[in-house]
């Protein structure tokens, strides 16, 4: 394997080109529930094409998650320093826009909603059956509400399917998305009718189950550890990158005529399987991939901090034109404010994302012990120096 490659199989630039990707997708999602368009006829159609998306992406993100953290792991890293590490990455950057939503609702509204902030800051939101509370302050954020119980759970979890052999493992992957296309049945035999989802023309508990419930989540981050421990063995089947992203389109062609709470998450596992497994396969294989450039390499790393501010600009840009503009206005609106969300995004990354990673994600090396007096039979002190661990 050539350096070139070597450094491609342990990075993975494609799925962070993809990564930067779903955040793009997750914006656009977004602009669909602020009437950007003047024209009901259009703003209907608009939001009937790109409603669906950011449901996918957030797909995505959960079994990405468990894909790079399984194939970034060291075999034997004390479960401290992993959560280290992942409290360093998410906690600055939430930290932040949160005292930035706040900011903007004290002064824009008079005060910030007690408990939906509470909920939002120690990152619980997605446990809380609860609109009023799941949307306080900064509603994308439920998807750290799952994330960090996905982190706390992950040594363990990765443990237990390090030691199962191929067979287990496609039992495994093979229940899990079981599980996921159940769950919608589930959810519609048991939990109430009502209330209706603001967002979403469903009832918000049966959504809420489906869509954001950590527990329910928790399976296409299990899915995503799995899926890389099968790539990793060269177990998994052999699709190309284009074939798998235009299996992915086929079925999200199939998430827009399919009953909400189906469309949301199970019609979208197995493509999105099916990509993120193909993208980390181009890499490790050297094959031939759009999404390594500088430009998508930066909006992956940025992700992050993107998804984090997309609805503030967004709810910015549509108070502009309550009642909504024209075609033209509309679109260049849409564009100005994904570039504000990106300018912004960069920011926080440079300025808070990536100094906070230096600072905290591992242990400071100890210092040296001071040296003693200088003697011509003293020996040099050894120099302690650090583990060398890679911070992903």
């Amino acid at each position: 394997m050539t350096p070139q490659a070597g450094r491609m199989a342990r990075q993975l630039p494609t799925l962070n080109g993809l990564r930067g990707l779903a955040a793009v997708t997750v914006f656009f999602s977004h602009t669909t529930l602020f009437g950007f368009f003047a024209d009901e006829r259009i703003d209907d159609w608009w939001y009937l094409v790109l409603s669906r998306t950011g449901s996918a992406a957030l797909g995505f993100f959960f079994i990405l998650s468990g894909f790079v953290l399984t194939w970034s792991a060291p075999d034997h890293e004390p479960n401290r320093r992993f959560w280290r590490r992942r409290a360093a990455r998410i906690l600055p950057n939430h930290l932040v826009v949160c005292a930035v939503f706040i900011l903007l609702l004290i002064l824009v509204r008079g005060g910030a909603p007690l408990w939906p902030t509470v909920a939002n800051l120690a990152l619980v939101q997605s446990w809380i059956p609860n609109e009023f509370i799941f949307n306080g302050v900064n509603p994308p954020s439920w998807s750290l509400s799952c994330e960090i119980f996905f982190y706390a759970s992950f040594p363990w979890v990765l443990a237990g399917i390090r030691r199962l052999n191929a067979t287990w493992l496609w039992s495994l992957a093979g229940g899990i998305v079981a599980a996921i296309l159940v769950a919608p049945a589930f959810s519609l035999a048991f939990l109430p009718a009502e209330p209706t989802y603001t967002y979403a023309d469903a009832a918000f508990p049966q959504f809420w189950f489906v869509q954001q419930f950590p527990m329910i989540r928790m399976l296409d981050f299990v899915l995503g550890i799995v899926i890389a421990q099968l790539v990793m063995r060269g177990l998994w089947i052999r699709l190309s990158l284009p074939g798998a992203a235009l299996v992915t389109l086929a079925f999200y062609g199939l998430s827009e005529v399919v009953p909400l709470l189906y469309s949301v998450v199970a019609a979208m596992v197995i493509p999105l399987a099916l990509l993120v497994a193909a993208a980390a396969r181009a890499d490790v294989e050297g094959h031939r991939s759009p999404l390594r450039g500088r430009v998508t390499g930066w909006l992956g790393d940025t992700s992050f901090a993107f998804y984090l501010l997309h609805i503030l600009v967004l709810y910015g840009a549509a108070n502009m034109a309550p009642n909504g503009f024209g075609v033209a206005a509309a679109l260049g609106v849409m564009i100005g404010a994904y570039l504000v969300t990106l300018g912004l995004a960069s920011l926080l990354h440079v300025g808070v994302e990536r100094p906070m990673m230096r600072r905290f994600a591992k242990p400071r090396k100890p210092a040296a012990a001071p040296a003693a007096a200088a003697t011509p039979a003293a020996e040099p002190l050894p120099v302690a120096t650090g583990d060398g661990t890679r911070v992903t």
